[in-house]
Parts: structure tokens; C-alpha cells; sequence
């Protein structure tokens, strides 16, 4: 849940979370859709489908308990490099450095690593290798978090106050404020689309995402597909349709501008209807729930 996501954001879905499914086993059983009802909001769905495959996987194949070494963690779905190697190492005493975005600080300016992108990675790989401890790699995995944390900030180092600065090569180089290097980030495109919220009385349409791509097996109101230029509006039915706002939504890769359309019939058309309280108990990303805000139930 902390991938991309603050600490704060993460604390209420997190208890919610484990209260709905305090065992493996539990999530293993649980419905994608139950699953993306209690995760909507928090973004970045594909974590919740992994985290789901995952339970199913640790309770078919490893008889409910989670494998112990990183050979095994890291074939699991949504269990990266970091996630992998810091469960394998502080969980299970694995000889391994898990390296985070503080690790991976601190290891550049103590090496004065000055190169960036893959380079980088597979420096500082090689360097937290070489100080694998066979019995306290656990142990110097924290540490170097607290570190970082603590003392190796990025943008505000407090060198003087830390005890590693007569052993660090940036420090001594005075080039610790401008690592680790960082490759220049990419302009953010922009798409667009259309939603349309239906009305029969108290009820909404909405309609399930496809299984795979963006919000995958989510839910929204019928909604156009994402351009790379603004379109003209192609509406679900025949009726009379008021624009009532736009949303904007950034995404990892994309900005997204959504144009919000509404219309009452007079007759229900084919789909999926459920009145506006009911909405909650569907998993609705984001986007959506900020064009209900134009809405007026």
C-alpha cells in the first residue's frame, strides 16, 4: 500500500484493510471486486490485484505460509527488488541489503556514485552485495534507512551531525547535495475523454472495466476511450445531455482531462443501475468519484 502513497493516506485502508481480511487465507477467498470496493480511492489498483494473486499463490502452492528467501519472494506477483530483498532480509535474516530510495542515498554519496539511471543501480547493487553480513544484514538494512532518514536527507543532508561523514566520499568532495544523480524527468502527456452519468430516478449507470489495462475490473459510468486529442462527445443514448464540469486527473504516465456529461431518461436502458448510496459498494476509482462532485442527487 506505501508504494507511491504517504503514510497518512495509507492508515485508514490499511486497518480496513486487515480488519476485512486479517489472514492470508481470508484474502485468498475474497472477490476481486470486494477487494477493489475497500481499496477504491487508493490508487495504483494493480497493487491490489497483485496483492490478491499472491494470497492465492502463498495458500495454493506454500500451504499458507509466505516463502523465506528472496529466490522464492521475488517471483510472487507485485514483490519487486526492494519488497522482496527487505522481507527476506529483515524477516527471514537472508545475507541481503534491501535498497530503498534512503539506502540507495546514502550508498551514492558514501561511494560518491555520480552516474545515474541503470548505471547507478547496478553500482550501488554491487556495493550493498559486498556489505552483506552473513548474520546482520537485517540489522544494516535499518540501519542505513534510518540513516537516510535521519541524518542523509536529500535535500537537506545533515552531514556535520552524522557519524559516517569522515567515511563518506561526498562529504569529503563536498558533493553530497547534488547526489545521487537523478535523470530528468519526462513531460507528463495529456489525454482525454468523456463520461456520462445516466439518470432514472434515484439510480446511476455504471458498467465494469475490462479485466486487463488501465483500472482493470473497476467500475465507472459509461465512458469514452482516452485520446490523445480533445473529441467531440459520442453519447451512450439518445437524450438530452448537459456538460456539468472536467476533471482533471493525473495518472503515473498521464494527465488525464475528463469531460462530465449528465442526462435523465425517462425508461431504464440495458446495464448496470444502482442508486447513488449504493456506489460504495463498487470499486470506483478516483476520476469518477470526482465527477460526482459536479452531481447534484
Amino acid at each position: 500500500m506505501l508504494q507511491q502513497t504517504t503514510v497518512a493516506t495509507v492508515k485508514g485502508y490499511f486497518s480496513k484493510f486487515l480488519n476485512r481480511w486479517p489472514t492470508i487465507k481470508d484474502l485468498a477467498s475474497a472477490s476481486q471486486d470486494d477487494l477493489m470496493q475497500v481499496w477504491q480511492g487508493l490508487g495504483y489498483y494493480s497493487r491490489a490485484r497483485n496483492l490478491h494473486k499472491t494470497a492465492k499463490i502463498i495458500t495454493e502452492d506454500y500451504q499458507g505460509i509466505i516463502p523465506n528467501s528472496y529466490a522464492e519472494l521475488i517471483k510472487l506477483p507485485g514483490l519487486g527488488p526492494y519488497t522482496a530483498a527487505a522481507l527476506a532480509s529483515i524477516a527471514f535474516k537472508e545475507p541481503i541489503i534491501a535498497i530503498d530510495t534512503n539506502v540507495n542515498r546514502v550508498l551514492c554519496r558514501l561511494f560518491a556514485i555520480s552516474t545515474t539511471s541503470t548505471t547507478q543501480k547496478k553500482q550501488v547493487q554491487d556495493i550493498a552485495n559486498q556489505l552483506a553480513h552473513a548474520q546482520h544484514s537485517d540489522t544494516l538494512t535499518q540501519a542505513l534507512m534510518d540513516i537516510g532518514s535521519s541524518f542523509c536527507k536529500a535535500n537537506t543532508p545533515k552531514c556535520h551531525e552524522c557519524f559516517l561523514k569522515s567515511s563518506c566520499l561526498a562529504f569529503s568532495k563536498d558533493i553530497q547535495n547534488i547526489l545521487p544523480q537523478k535523470p530528468a524527468k519526462p513531460i507528463r502527456p495529456k489525454r482525454y475523454a468523456h463520461t456520462f452519468v445516466m439518470r432514472y430516478k434515484n439510480q446511476v449507470c455504471i458498467e465494469k472495466r475490462p479485466e486487463k489495462g488501465l483500472l482493470a475490473g473497476l467500475y465507472q459510468f459509461p465512458t469514452s476511450e482516452f485520446s490523445d486529442k480533445p473529441t467531440t462527445a459520442c453519447y451512450p443514448a439518445s437524450a438530452q445531455w448537459q456538460h456539468i464540469g472536467t476533471v482533471r486527473h493525473i495518472f503515473s504516465h498521464f494527465e488525464l482531462e475528463l469531460v462530465v456529461w449528465e442526462t435523465f431518461i425517462q425508461k431504464k436502458s440495458q446495464g448496470l443501475w444502482t442508486t447513488f448510496n449504493d456506489l460504495n459498494n463498487y470499486g470506483l476509482p478516483t476520476m469518477f468519484r470526482k465527477a460526482l462532485t459536479y452531481v447534484k442527487t
